[in-house]
C-alpha cells in the first residue's frame, strides 16, 4: 500500500528530484505518466492516461473550490501542467470531486451533499489555461477568488480545508 507522506509518493513512484521530473507508472502496456503536483498538498500528483488522453488532476484542478496550502508550489505545479498539456494530447481534464454550480463562479456551500445543478466532471485544457490566469491575477492576495469554472481558496485557514 502507498503511504500518502512524501517521502512514501517519491519513494513509490522513483521521483527522487522532486517536484521536478516525471515517472512513468506501466500497467501491463498500458503507460501512465505520473506528475508531481504539489501546492494542495505536497505529495500530490497528476496522472496522464497516455492511452485516452485524460489528465487526472485530483485536487488540483476541478469544478469546485481549489483549496492551495503552498501558494508558490500551486503556481509552479499550474505552470508545468501547462508545459505538460502543450506537449501531449489532453482530451479531457478529470478532477476528484464536483463542487460548483452550472452558474459561472458559484460553487455549492461548504459541506453540502445534494448538489443537483452540478456541471459536468470534466474539463479541458482551456480551462487549465484559465487557472493559469487566475493564478498570474491573484498573485500574493489571500482570498477566496472566484472564478467561471473553479474558486480558488488562497491563504485560508487550514481549518477550512478538512
Amino acid at each position: 500500500m502507498l503511504g500518502a507522506d512524501l517521502a512514501a509518493v517519491t519513494g513509490f513512484f522513483g521521483l527522487p528530484d522532486w517536484p521536478g521530473g516525471t515517472a512513468q507508472l506501466d500497467l501491463g502496456g498500458r503507460v501512465i505518466d505520473v506528475l508531481p503536483s504539489p501546492g494542495h498538498d505536497q505529495p500530490a500528483v497528476t496522472y496522464y492516461d497516455r492511452s485516452t488522453g485524460l489528465l487526472l488532476t485530483g485536487d488540483t484542478l476541478y469544478p469546485g473550490r481549489l483549496y492551495v496550502r503552498d501558494w508558490a508550489a500551486f503556481a509552479a505545479t499550474v505552470d508545468r501542467l501547462l508545459a505538460f498539456a502543450e506537449d501531449h494530447p489532453v482530451r479531457h481534464l478529470l478532477g476528484g470531486h464536483i463542487e460548483m454550480t452550472r452558474r459561472p463562479g458559484v460553487d455549492y456551500p461548504i459541506r453540502t451533499t445534494y448538489q443537483p445543478e452540478e456541471p459536468p466532471l470534466e474539463m479541458d485544457v482551456a480551462d487549465l489555461r484559465a487557472l493559469g490566469r487566475a493564478v498570474q491575477e491573484i498573485g500574493d492576495t489571500p482570498g477566496v477568488h472566484p472564478f467561471e469554472r473553479f474558486v480558488v481558496y488562497h491563504g485560508i485557514p487550514a481549518r477550512h480545508f478538512d
